[in-house]
């Protein structure tokens, strides 16, 4: 017991910091990762499919495949970042033969824009 008098001071300290670093943090939802994206920096359309995208975005239904020029989009749920800005994360599989690529965007109010993606696919769960 006289390890006690010696340590007893440092080890309830010790044991609140053992039990904290052991918590585990939970899985990024994709809500998460648009509110981390959300940086003000806007990201161009890299072609006519996804500028038609952005010009549907507001009546895309939630988690439902639909066809937006050559693409298959699903959009999440639309959401009011920190920002004041109304976001939603995207899945955008270019053709069948291509692999669903993940894609944020935001609208200001007057239009949408795609915003960058600085957790990856990932950070949606995928």
């Amino acid at each position: 017991m006289c390890w006690m008098r010696a340590y007893g001071a440092g080890l309830p300290m010790l044991l609140i910091a053992l039990l904290t670093s052991c918590s585990s943090t939970p899985a990024t939802s994709a809500r998460d990762a648009a509110d981390a994206n959300d940086t003000g920096r806007k990201l161009a359309p890299t072609g006519e499919s996804e500028r038609a995208l952005l010009r549907q975005l507001s009546g895309l239904p939630n988690g439902k495949a639909q066809r937006v020029g050559d693409a298959t989009i699903v959009a999440e749920p639309l959401y009011h970042a920190a920002s004041g800005r109304s976001c939603r994360a995207l899945s955008v599989t270019p053709s069948a033969k291509q692999q669903a690529t993940h894609r944020l965007a935001c609208s200001d109010g007057q239009s949408w824009f795609f915003v960058p993606d600085v957790f990856g696919a990932n950070a949606l769960g995928e």
